[in-house]
């Protein structure tokens, strides 16, 4: 009975949180429903650092829709939600696989015994309960059965169709019926979530570490082979990265000689070629230490030189940071360069973990957790905050204003358009711009109901009632 009525609750308050709205402190509300709803429907919901890390991205995203209501935040939110639901199923499990079972307990989770042919324990005999399913049997198959026998009649009398036009069920919202129904399936789906148990259990079991095998005279004439080649590549890639940046110290030592067209095509050309080699880097050193390598006799000069190549690349980092800072200085803050800084910082990152697997003997799969784990935070962090607010502020203050991209962050940037008293000379949007994904509504952004709330809305509204007053 208790899950038939956190269902039926579940529903209405889907209905009344997201029928015809948009988004806003719905999805904080509906968050922190799901939380308590899952907590009350027996789900072993344990407060491990996994689960409380999903919940706070959960939330914060939610928090931030309401707040700035970015694209961002909203896809963040998804992302964090079904990261929940998966590490409530199994919190053991690597970040990838507990996305995939809150996305398969979201969709596919009331059709989990059916799948996989589950046998449910045995229970010691208690109250009679009515099963859920015959609940919904003894509804819908009464229900359907009146509705088609119901249009037979009033086609063979005209009276009882009198009757029945004479009934008023214009109150009746069916879509907003549905989207109640839409609601109960989804919770019915994540009621104490279960995870995909095979694919679960092979990564609860799959270690982080490299084992030695025992290798036969021509596997271990094979491996020392990679070895070589190995450190003939790295060596090879070390010399040539010296080169680099080498040519890099004299580049960025002649700026002021360079006109503005050439570090905008170092910056633009340049970039993403440098952070593709670092990433290259990162996968050819996975690749060399893969396996049966690190655990050679002679192993230390190969792990020495792919340290030596780890702290070239942090120094080309380095490089295409002093690139990105010195283009943003002059020609204004953009979402792609800060972007770029984030791209920076997880390149380090990954640099460092890799540095770890070669130090520590760890597989590709520590790396692939680690990593993932890290992105994750990294883009729910981003997420939070409005950067196309500190965007407009920075440039503004800097005077590197180009009028159409700042037009094209509305709303986001609204209120410290209006600081700079712009905004009504900005959000009309008069010109034609490559960066509009769709032009700026006012009169529907500020005009929300209470599900919608936005803060930005919130204050332009006030702002307009003051002014009309």
């Amino acid at each position: 009975m208790k899950k038939s009525i956190i269902i039926t609750i579940a529903g209405i308050v889907f209905a009344t949180l997201f029928y015809t709205q948009s988004f806003g402190i719905n999805a904080l509300f509906y968050s922190i429903f799901l939380g308590v709803a899952l907590v009350l429907s027996g789900s072993k919901i344990r407060f491990t650092n996994t689960t409380l890390f999903s919940c706070i991205g959960m939330l914060a995203s939610a928090a931030a829709i309401s707040l700035h209501g970015s694209t961002l935040s909203i896809v963040t939110y998804f992302i964090s939600t079904f990261l929940f639901i998966g590490y409530v199923a199994s919190f053991q499990s690597s970040i990838y696989v507990s996305w995939l079972n809150g996305v398969y307990n979201a969709v596919f989770g009331v059709f989990h015994s059916f799948l996989f042919q589950l046998e449910e324990p045995k229970k010691a005999p208690t109250k009679k309960s009515i099963p859920i399913g015959q609940i919904l049997k003894g509804i819908a198959i009464p229900l359907v059965l009146v509705i088609i026998f119901t249009t037979l009649y009033r086609t063979s009398n005209p009276i009882f169709n009198e009757w029945l036009i004479a009934i008023d069920l214009s109150f009746i919202d069916v879509l907003w019926v549905f989207t109640a129904i839409l609601g109960a399936f989804i919770m019915l789906n994540m009621y104490q979530p279960r995870p995909l148990e095979d694919v679960t259990e092979k990564d609860k079991n799959y270690p982080n570490e490299l084992f030695p095998r025992a290798l036969n005279t021509k596997q271990l004439k094979s491996v020392y082979s990679e070895s070589q080649i190995g450190f003939i590549s790295i060596l090879s890639l070390n010399l040539l990265l010296v080169i680099v940046l080498i040519s890099e110290v004299i580049f960025l030592t002649n700026l002021t000689d360079l006109k503005a067209s050439i570090l905008s095509d170092a910056v633009h050309q340049g970039l993403y070629a440098s952070i593709i080699s670092i990433v290259l880097a990162i996968c050819v050193i996975a690749f060399i230490f893969r396996g049966d390598v690190n655990f050679l006799k002679n192993i230390e000069k190969l792990r020495v030189l792919t340290y030596v190549w780890i702290a070239l690349n942090l120094l080309l980092v380095g490089s295409i940071c002093i690139k990105n800072y010195l283009y943003i200085h002059d020609h204004g803050l953009t979402h792609k360069r800060i972007g770029v800084m984030v791209y920076l910082l997880l390149t380090i990152i990954g640099l460092f973990t890799t540095y770890l697997k070669v130090s520590n003997r760890l597989n590709f799969v520590y790396l692939l957790r680690r990593n993932i784990a890290i992105g994750y935070a990294c883009i729910a962090i981003y997420s939070v905050i409005n950067w196309s607010a500190i965007i407009t502020n920075h440039n503004l203050q800097a005077n590197k204003i180009d009028q159409p991209y700042l037009e094209s962050l509305l709303p986001q940037n609204a209120l410290i358009l209006k600081e700079y008293d712009l905004y009504e000379e900005y959000k009309r949007q008069d010109k034609i711009h490559e960066y509009y994904l769709e032009k700026y509504n006012e009169s529907l952004f500020i005009n929300r109901n209470w599900q919608e709330f936005n803060w930005i809305a919130y204050k332009l509204k006030q702002n307009e009632d003051g002014i009309s007053k």
